[in-house]
């Protein structure tokens, strides 16, 4: 289960009951920022129970199979497989539970939000305190749809009706320009300079899926890739030595696509 494997990982989290919510992280391996909770994932833990909450209520009913009998034996032992009809104790009982269990990750987030109210990126695995990016708009966002589901309002997204999947998915792109990027790094063997971004093609800033860079002309480490035109962006540089993902430090490198032809951008990795 993906709250329980942060359970032991995290000291915050230590003494904590094995049935109680828990500070989350992105996933156990993570090690931006040497890991750490984040804002919105403990929030989007308590999101997605009360949006299961918010379907149950609407269907008037819960349905437990051998799959999920796990989960729910967490708020009611006695539950077996079948379809449990919210006049049930069975329902009554789970559903009261896991809106118990959402609190607790709301209560987590603000246990370890500062008096201003300031959300971060993340806060530490051990003291709490606030990390990395601060003020974060999805962290905020995250709170405002958490808040949101806990009231028991679902998106509008929801009710689409009609909607019909196209035979053949057409792809269009649009101008797309050719942009190079040179970033002066000195490295010790074996070490290798990768780049992340806030745009598809730089793989939205997944560093397990960041893009390589050639040392053929170091210190200068090159790549070329091909980008939407005409667009803002944000990046970043990474290294990668023996398993150890090491960022730039902040703030982000920003930049703009021209609106046709080619672009270079040279860069110094920032220490």
């Amino acid at each position: 289960m993906f709250v329980d494997s942060f359970r032991s990982i995290y000291k915050i989290n230590s003494g904590i009951a094995s049935n109680a919510a828990v500070a989350t992280g992105r996933y156990p391996e993570d090690v931006y920022y040497n890991g750490n909770p984040w804002y919105l994932t403990t929030l989007a833990a308590a999101e997605q129970l009360y949006d299961s909450v918010i379907v149950w209520k609407q269907q008037g009913s819960l349905n437990v199979t051998s799959i999920s009998l796990g989960f729910f034996k967490q708020f009611l032992s006695s539950v077996t497989p079948g379809t449990y009809d919210s006049s049930t104790s069975t329902y009554q009982t789970i559903v009261s539970g896991v809106e118990t269990f959402a609190d607790g990750f709301i209560a987590i987030n603000a246990k370890y939000t500062p008096a201003d109210g300031g959300l971060a990126e993340q806060f530490d695995r051990n003291t709490g305190s606030p990390l990395s990016a601060r003020d974060l708009t999805w962290s905020y966002a995250s709170a405002l749809t958490a808040f949101s589901a806990r009231k028991g309002i679902a998106p509008a997204s929801w009710g689409a009706k009609g909607v019909v999947v196209p035979s053949v998915c057409l792809s269009n792109p649009g101008p797309q320009v050719q942009v190079t990027f040179n970033v002066v790094a000195y490295t010790q063997f074996g070490e290798n300079i990768f780049l992340v971004g806030s745009l598809d093609a730089l793989k939205s800033w997944l560093p397990d899926t960041a893009i390589a860079l050639s040392s053929a002309r170091y210190p200068v480490w090159s790549v070329t890739l091909t980008l939407p035109a005409n667009t803002n962006f944000e990046y970043k540089y990474i290294r990668k030595y023996n398993g150890v993902v090491t960022w730039e430090p902040d703030p982000n490198n920003s930049n703009t696509t021209p609106a046709s032809g080619s672009y270079v951008i040279n860069d110094n990795w920032r220490s």
